[in-house]
């Protein structure tokens, strides 16, 4: 391309897009991307490599190109969100993706495209267009070496750290006691790393030979300079993407996932805190398109499960009260705005307010260290989370208090959940009725946990003095972990 084409096809790119991404070949070692920021007029090139040579250790002899692919798009999506500064209360970003596959011709069909359109759009509230370029390029080691020494009939679950996949992982060990699990994780933040891998040695201790730790991490290099996107909520999506690839390879059509019903569905603590200012990072609907696309990529039926997407963090965390583990809580993070000093978990974010609600009503007692209760006073007003999560369950109770027919009454303010029974049921092999019968289930036994710890949690937000009132503005919420 001569210089003046060149300029060209760039002005038509800032016309139409907000940023453009020109990934070269994904690889191991000495991979790159040029970021182009048209609202700045400002290119850069980035260092990005993945790191999947621990799927050698696989049940599949064979490394399927199409499962390359996938993990590609994966790091694609992951870097380019990361790169990309999002502002909730502004207009949608817009990406250009240019990345090189093995397949392009079954990426570029319509209803693969259609189906990553409608994922990115709903987690992400971003534009994305894809441009998949024929790979020229070795093929990575993994790609054409084996080992199977993989355990045959493993249940596949993702592996963030958190108090949910701990209380998860432990409840399915006891659930089923010949099961055998593989724990998949992945990012780039190096805290998180050492966490999953210190309270996955802990769960080996307990349950010996039960478990085994799969990591896949995306490294990037010389990106100092670009500051990172905060809220990131592709990363769910990029997890459960390369989560799939991993249950794949070791010969499941299912990947599993442990996270509470009411933070897997997030439903908005006020009225003006719509869309993406809650993260739909492992919402039903997320998990459906999910799986829509890792099917399409396929050719097969390949599902991502939530087995406890009608319990309350409470009632996942009974397995460790009951068998007396107070000690692993301590073990995991959940917060959303983890502090560089110790304590490094705040809570009074929505994370942990969560966390705090459930341990307390599931009767274990919290070893946490947090800012609010053992730091020093924190900067920003910690009682805005607990007050709209106060808000919430005000609304809830009242709803449940003056309707006898709750579901009707529930939908009628929260319409989100008519579209999960609408559009999950079957995947969850449920008829509607009886699912929604779970959900108004799950919102009971929430508002009854909550009400009966309340004054417990609200230690170290609110002071005798205080006349706050829940904020109408955007509250940004993961609430996992």
């Amino acid at each position: 391309m001569n210089y003046q084409s060149s300029l060209q096809q760039k002005s038509h790119e800032s016309v139409y897009n907000d940023y453009t991404l020109h990934f070269q070949p994904v690889s191991n070692i000495d991979g790159s991307v040029l970021f182009i920021d048209h609202s700045q007029g400002k290119e850069l090139n980035f260092g990005i490599n993945v790191d999947d040579t621990e799927f050698k250790y696989r049940v599949k002899a064979d490394f399927p190109p199409i499962v390359a692919d996938l993990i590609d798009i994966a790091v694609a999506i992951y870097t380019s969100d990361r790169l990309a500064p999002q502002n909730l209360t502004e207009k949608q970003r817009r990406f250009h993706v240019k990345l090189p596959v093995r397949h392009p011709e079954l990426l570029d069909a319509e209803t693969f495209r259609t189906k990553l359109d409608d994922l990115l759009t709903w987690t992400t509230d971003s534009k994305w267009v894809f441009d998949f370029q024929k790979r020229i390029a070795p093929e990575r080691l993994v790609e054409h070496q084996s080992l199977p020494i993989a355990p045959q009939g493993c249940e596949v679950t993702l592996w963030s750290g958190g108090l949910d996949a701990l209380a998860g992982l432990y409840t399915r060990l006891l659930m089923y006691p010949e099961q055998q699990f593989v724990l998949f994780g992945t990012g780039s933040n190096h805290t998180i790393y050492a966490r999953q891998k210190k309270v996955y040695r802990e769960i080996q201790s307990i349950f010996p030979g039960r478990c085994n730790l799969f990591r896949v991490p995306i490294r990037f290099d010389s990106s100092s300079e670009q500051h990172k996107n905060k809220l990131s909520r592709a990363r769910g999506v990029v997890f459960t993407l390369l989560g799939s690839a991993c249950a794949y390879l070791m010969g499941q059509q299912v990947l599993y996932l442990y996270e509470n019903g009411i933070g897997a569905i997030n439903l908005p603590y006020r009225e003006s805190a719509v869309g993406l200012a809650h993260s739909r990072s492992v919402h039903p609907l997320t998990l459906l398109m999910v799986s829509n696309v890792v099917s399409e990529l396929l050719g097969k039926e390949f599902q991502v499960k939530n087995p406890f997407l009608f319990w309350t963090k409470a009632e996942m965390c009974k397995s460790l009260a009951n068998n007396e583990r107070d000690d692993l809580p301590s073990l995991t993070i959940s917060c959303d705005s983890r502090h560089r000093q110790k304590p490094i978990q705040c809570g009074y974010c929505s994370s942990c307010l969560l966390r705090r609600q459930s341990l307390a009503a599931a009767s274990i007692k919290d070893r946490t260290r947090y800012v609010v209760l053992h730091g020093e006073r924190p900067v920003k007003e910690p009682s805005l989370c607990f007050l709209n999560m106060q808000a919430q369950v005000r609304t809830l109770d009242s709803l449940f208090a003056v309707s006898d027919e709750p579901w009707k009454t529930l939908t009628k303010k929260f319409p989100i959940l008519d579209d999960i029974v609408d559009r999950t049921a079957k995947a969850e092999n449920l008829l509607p009725v009886d699912m929604q019968g779970h959900l108004v289930q799950l919102y009971q036994n929430y508002v009854s946990e909550w009400n009966a710890v309340e004054s417990q949690i609200a230690n170290g937000l609110l002071n005798k003095h205080s006349d706050q009132k829940a904020s109408s503005k955007y509250v940004v919420s993961s609430q996992q972990g």
